[in-house]
């Protein structure tokens, strides 16, 4: 039995390395092209009828192997990047008053990001959420304010606000939301247009029944897929003969659901990692609604890595959720923010006694191993207030305002009062019931998934 065993063992190994030659020197002819500037022909068939000392012969061949298999060995997979995202974009009234200067005549929001934009241009790729439409002057459901609409919830924003965006690091952002059809079809497909010509990369609708409604970003060497939906458009919805197209899922429609999933699943198979950047859940809740909790669940089981939530204009917790086998062991995991607020809009506590003035900037650190497989190692999370400051409503870094006295001469009283409440409050609101803790350094707070 011994003997068979040795005999078994002589043939595997037989096997495994006359493999091994037929693959080397299958593959050594193109290496042998790709590496011949580098072989010195005075050492190939050295020794074979000429005085060397060794007599050595180094055949080209299998030179041009090594150096192939040594290129396979020391070749790095792997990769470590950021990506940083915020939450809503919402102009309202008093955002479009601010940003208007009445001697040009003319809107600007550059200054609203000034404080924050060091965080989207200092990670690798940025994203937020536009909850408007850039239908064009005149072009919205009504022109109250020099053209431009913030009456009865139906937002259309000057169309400078693509530039500023993009002026302010941020590289994608999700059109698909509940206002996205403010403007109608029209303000739809005018809002594509306007981004491209800012350059502004935009998920979630596509101007043409064929144009794409995803898009993939290979950020530092690592493909990151982002897929953009909205639960609902406040009722309104595209005429059947319409070209463009919105994502909408029809107020969790099985169908629509499986319908996302499937692409989730289809864009797993072609990238690294997963984004699906989802509007949905009640405007005003601070806590995390089952139907949010269910679908998330379907799309981390389809493969989603990372759900970055809005909808709701005050922030709710995170969670970090698992796919199981059927024998109950966890087989991948996804990052859900269910809630991100507004990183721009014109609410405030006085008005809603809701935090919709907090909201926060946060930044995934994504690293891929030697062996292909990507991962959210951990993530940053930097609390912003909505400060009102002359002319303009500004996002200002809530620890660095208590920590240091950098924004002191902006902020009064009230202001103090709120970033007091979120200096600490905001993470531990995020981080309620998940099971993750974070530390506190360079004005955030840093969580760790692994």
């Amino acid at each position: 039995m011994k003997e068979v065993k040795k005999l078994l063992v002589v043939l595997v190994a037989a096997v495994f390395f006359i493999g091994l030659f037929v693959l080397c020197d299958k593959y050594s002819e193109n290496v042998k092209a790709d590496y011949a500037s580098q072989i010195n022909p005075s050492i190939v068939n050295q020794g074979s009828s000429g005085t060397g000392s060794k007599g050595q012969t180094v055949d080209a061949g299998q030179l041009s192997v090594e150096k192939m298999v040594q290129n396979m060995v020391t070749k790095d997979y792997s990769a470590s990047v950021t990506l940083a995202a915020a939450g809503d974009i919402l102009c309202q009234q008093s955002v479009l008053e601010k940003a208007y200067n009445s001697d040009s005549e003319k809107f600007d929001f550059s200054d609203d990001f000034q404080y924050v934009k060091d965080l989207f241009l200092t990670s690798d790729y940025a994203v937020a959420t536009l909850k408007t439409t850039l239908a064009g002057k005149y072009n919205g459901s009504s022109d109250e304010y020099y053209g431009y609409t913030t009456e009865d919830s139906n937002y259309n924003s000057p169309e400078v606000l693509a530039d500023n965006l993009k002026s302010a690091g941020i590289s994608l952002v999700n059109i698909a939301t509940n206002h996205a059809l403010d403007s109608d079809a029209a303000g739809l497909v005018s809002t594509i247009g306007y981004l491209d010509q800012a350059g502004l990369v935009h998920v979630g609708a596509a101007a043409t029944a064929d144009g794409s409604t995803d898009y993939t970003q290979n950020v530092g060497g690592v493909n990151i897929g982002f897929i953009g939906y909205t639960n609902s458009s406040n009722g309104y919805s595209l005429d059947s003969d319409a070209e463009c197209v919105l994502n909408t899922l029809n107020d969790y429609d099985a169908q629509s659901i499986e319908t996302l999933c499937n692409r989730v699943s289809a864009m797993k198979d072609e990238t690294d990692l997963v984004v699906v950047m989802l509007n949905f859940g009640s405007v005003e809740s601070d806590s995390i609604e089952s139907d949010q909790q269910a679908l998330a669940q379907k799309l981390c089981d389809a493969g989603a890595d990372l759900i970055l939530g809005t909808g709701s204009r005050v922030m709710k917790p995170v969670e970090k959720l698992s796919s199981e086998d059927e024998t109950g062991q966890s087989t991948r995991s996804c990052l859900v923010l269910y809630g991100m607020g507004a990183l721009l809009s014109g609410e405030t506590y006085a008005s809603s006694e809701k935090d919709t003035d907090i909201s926060a900037v946060f930044d995934f650190n994504i690293t891929r191993n030697d062996f292909g497989e990507t991962a959210i190692q951990s993530f940053t999370v930097t609390p912003v207030y909505l400060n009102w400051y002359n002319d303009a409503i500004q996002p200002i870094p809530v620890c660095e305002a208590k920590d240091t006295d950098k924004y002191a001469e902006m902020l009064d009283d009230n202001a103090m009062d709120r970033i007091n409440s979120a200096y600490e409050g905001t993470i531990t609101h995020l981080l309620d019931g998940s099971g993750l803790t974070s530390t506190y350094e360079n004005y955030a707070y840093h969580v760790s998934l692994q």
